[in-house]
Order: structure tokens, then sequence, then C-alpha cells
């Protein structure tokens, strides 16, 4: 009897050594999976970081021809991006869908505070006209927006949302075939180079839109979950290595600089 008590004794202690045993292991196995995880996710950013940094050296080292169109456009590319339009071309014409060009049209006479019904060689004289005036902004804005702004010592913010608004408005006016693309290309080197006169880098420029876009949707009653929408995609396309602005430095070159081109020359034929 005491044999088979002590047997039961020794057996339950092997099973709680056992439990302990596990509970350790399993812990252990815990800690280890989730320090990996964090590990992980550093690297992950690390490798993220590098890529962009990679990215911008190769810009800034010449290795991307500059190019003042996509430059000037790349302005409004978190705008262009937002309404489902391409950002990888220096072309103003592109090929959208029908119902994607009437639904861009509406929207833009809404933003250029025209009537929906205006027909189109109005729309076109109007247009031009808003161009010509672009130096007093284009389109509806909340009453004393900019303003507001100022008077808060973020005169920079107010440009930045100005300068990619002016370049996106720009660059849909003549998809939609409303202006002459000299007019418009000429409205969007104007406004490309104020930005590089403003701004230090694109990092700068698209913090500033992102604050000034903050104050757009409050002033406007929709600082809700949109409110860091813009701030979210100014830090992706900081990071996208295929996006204009990791590809095209800001001030390797100024837009109304003479660029110099490569000339093949023939050989001269010898008799």
């Amino acid at each position: 009897m005491l044999k088979a008590f002590i047997l039961l004794l020794l057996l339950g202690l092997l099973y709680l050594a056992v439990r302990v045993a596990w509970f350790i292991v399993r812990t252990v196995f815990r800690v280890a999976m989730h320090g990996s995880g964090k590990v992980i996710g550093h690297m992950e950013k690390a490798n993220a970081d590098l890529s962009a940094r990679a990215a911008q050296a190769r810009a800034e080292s010449g290795k991307v021809v500059p190019n003042r169109r996509r430059w000037a456009l790349a302005l409004g590319d978190i705008l262009l991006l937002r309404n489902g339009l391409r950002c990888d071309s220096d072309a103003l014409a592109l090929d959208l869908p029908t119902e994607q060009r009437q639904r861009l049209a509406r929207q833009v006479l809404r933003e250029m505070n025209m009537a929906a019904d205006l027909p189109e060689r109005d729309i076109a004289t109007q247009m031009q006209a808003a161009l010509v005036g672009w130096v007093g902004g284009l389109g509806r804005t909340h009453a004393n927006f900019y303003e507001q702004l100022a008077a808060e010592g973020k005169v920079r913010d107010a440009l930045a949302f100005d300068c990619a608004r002016t370049a996106f408005l720009v660059r849909c006016i003549a998809l939609l075939g409303w202006v002459p693309e000299s007019q418009a290309w000429l409205v969007l080197f104007l406004n490309a180079q104020r930005a590089q006169d403003s701004f230090e880098s694109w990092e700068d420029f698209g913090h500033a839109y992102a604050r000034a876009r903050l104050h757009w949707l409050r002033i406007s009653s929709q600082d809700g979950p949109a409110s860091s929408r813009a701030t979210l995609e100014v830090q992706e396309h900081l990071q996208n290595t295929q996006g204009n602005w990791l590809t095209l430095p800001w001030k390797r070159y100024r837009i109304f600089d003479p660029q110099p081109t490569t000339t093949t020359i023939a050989p001269v034929a010898t008799a």
C-alpha cells in the first residue's frame, strides 16, 4: 500500500514537473516570437527607409534626367492619385474612360466655381480667363482660408496647399481640353518655380500641404476620419521609391534654368 502511494506521489510530481516545463517553454517561445516580430518590423522599416534614401541618392547624383514638366505636375501628385489619375507621365492629354472624364469635368467645374450646365464654348473662355488671372488664385476657397493661416503665421502652409491645388486643377483643365497646352504649361511652370523658391524639399512641401489641408477640412466641418488622410498620403508618397517625389530632385535644377541637351553629331565623311 505504501509502495502504491509513493508511486502515485512520484507520478503526480512528474506530471507537475512536465506541466511547469511546458509552461516555461511556451512562455519563452511566445516572448521570442514577439521579440522577433518587433525585430522584423524594425528591419522592414529600416529597409523601406534605406530604399527611399537610395532612390533619393540616385536622383541627386544625376542618374534621373531633369524633367521640368514632370516636376511641375508632381506638385499635384497627392490630388491626382486621390482622384485616380496617373502621375507617371509628363503629357497633359490623357485617355480617360468617358464616365471618369465626365465625373472629373463636374468636379473641376465645381472647384472652379462655374455652373455645371455651362456650354463647352463658354467653359473654355472662362477657363482661359482664369489662367490669365491665376496669380489671384484658382477656384473657390472657404471664406478667409488664406487669411486665417496667415494670421496664425502659417503662410508657407497656405502656399503649399495653393501650389498643389494649382498643379492639380490646371492639369485637369488642360486634360479636359478647355485651355491650350501652352497656356497651361506657363502657369504650371510659374507655379513650380514659386514652390522651389518657397520650400527646401519635397518633404518640407508635403508636410506644409498636409497641415493646410487639415485646416481646410476643419473650417468646412469635415475634420473627422478624413482629417489625417493627407498626412498619410504624404508619408506614403515620400516613401514610394517609384514616385516622383523621390525620383525627381527638389533643387538640382531650376525650372527656368537652361538645361543642356544631348546632340548626336554625324561623323564627317572623308574622301
